[in-house]
């Protein structure tokens, strides 16, 4: 049910969403007024529909300015995300000999049989990177399928196909289907772990803006990990004057996706799993 009601409601986080919304309310006051007959517990509810038409654009091009202002957006993830590991792979220094590596990374083309990384990509790149390097004995990815309906793709099966074809061998990886979500994966990594009898600490890969929450969720079921954030999303304070002034689709997108992590955490703290 959690996840679901997650799924269906997404598109109440999309910045878009709120600024086509006004503009639909401030274009419909043009033409019509609301009912005068409508409930006062109705009216205090949805206020924002009677808006004047001039105050509902006002907020939609207030909303555009902020939600699609890169400098803004940026700004959030400068103080969201952690710092970078100091430590890295490719230095000389041990790290943990088991990896988790959280979904999102990539995605599956049904129709012309090819796996892609997504944005998040990185996550599965440090994974590559660390067996390459032999940083790692195993990694565990983790990856079920996100789809309400169409059960027939797996992301953490698609990604090892992926690793064979690079010529990793199946010893070094795990694969973890079941996991929807991000609590989910600390449900299903701790029965690995439990099951291999692992208690040293793993390594916990997932993007920057995702490691609060993915932290609270190991730290909840008791499992000794030490973070290593990827796909960092902040750039450097060089801002160009376009970033100060003209709105960005992309930003808006870097912010939904904020907005979705902040949800996500005030959800599994309501719901205990945090």
């Amino acid at each position: 049910m959690f996840f679901a009601l997650s799924k269906i409601l997404g598109f109440l986080i999309k910045p878009l969403f709120w600024i086509v919304l006004f503009s639909i309310i401030g274009l419909f006051r043009l033409k019509k007024a609301p009912s005068p007959k409508s409930s006062s517990f109705f009216r205090k509810c949805f206020f924002f529909l009677y808006l004047k038409p001039e105050k509902a654009f006002t907020v939609s091009l207030v909303m555009l300015f902020l939600f699609g202002n890169n400098v803004l957006v940026n700004e959030l993830y400068l103080m969201w995300e952690p710092k970078p590991p100091k430590q890295r792979l490719y230095h000389n220094v041990s790290f943990p000999r088991i990896a988790v590596v959280l979904g999102g990374y990539g995605n599956y083309d049904i129709q012309n049989d090819y796996f892609r990384l997504s944005e998040p990509g990185d996550r599965f790149m440090v994974g590559l990177q660390g067996i390459l390097l032999k940083k790692f004995d195993k990694i565990i990815l983790s990856g079920g399928s996100s789809s309400l309906l169409n059960k027939t793709y797996f992301e953490a099966e698609e990604a090892a196909k992926y690793l064979n074809q690079l010529g990793i061998d199946s010893t070094h990886y795990i694969v973890d289907i079941q996991s929807r979500s991000t609590f989910e994966n600390a449900v299903y990594t701790k029965k690995i772990l439990d099951s291999l009898k692992i208690s040293q600490p793993i390594l916990l890969i997932t993007s920057a803006a995702h490691m609060y929450r993915s932290e609270r969720c190991y730290s909840k079921l008791g499992i000794n990990y030490i973070s290593y954030p990827a796909h960092f999303v902040a750039f450097s304070r060089n801002y160009s004057i376009s970033s100060f002034i003209i709105p960005s689709t992309g930003a808006m997108v870097k912010l939904e996706s904020l907005f979705h992590e902040w949800v996500g955490i005030l959800a599994y703290k309501l719901s205990g799993k945090i």
